[in-house]
């Protein structure tokens, strides 16, 4: 799903909390940080694919790895747009 342009939470006293969003949106990008962590420490290596009939395997893999990036790096940067817009709005109440 890809949007133009992103819907940010507005905040108001009938809904969630600043600080409520603020933390759960810093909890959810730290969660993601630990994924693109944990995913840099797999052993990826060619010997792991040259089996495969595709001759092209090893490329496709490390294409397809560079995608598996990409979408956890996207997840993370709309997490912290989140984050910072709530946060924005405790230092705005908050001077």
């Amino acid at each position: 799903m890809n949007t133009k342009s992103k819907i940010l939470p507005t905040i108001h006293l009938n809904g969630s909390s600043a600080q409520s969003l603020t933390d759960d949106y810093s909890h959810a990008r730290r969660a993601v940080q630990e994924a693109i962590t944990a995913l840099k420490a797999v052993d990826f290596n060619a010997r792991d694919y040259y089996v495969h009939s595709n001759p092209a395997a090893w490329m496709l893999a490390v294409l397809q790895r560079e995608e598996i990036y990409q979408h956890l790096s996207d997840a993370f940067n709309a997490l912290h747009e989140h984050e910072l817009h709530c946060s924005q709005f405790i230092k705005e109440i908050r001077p």
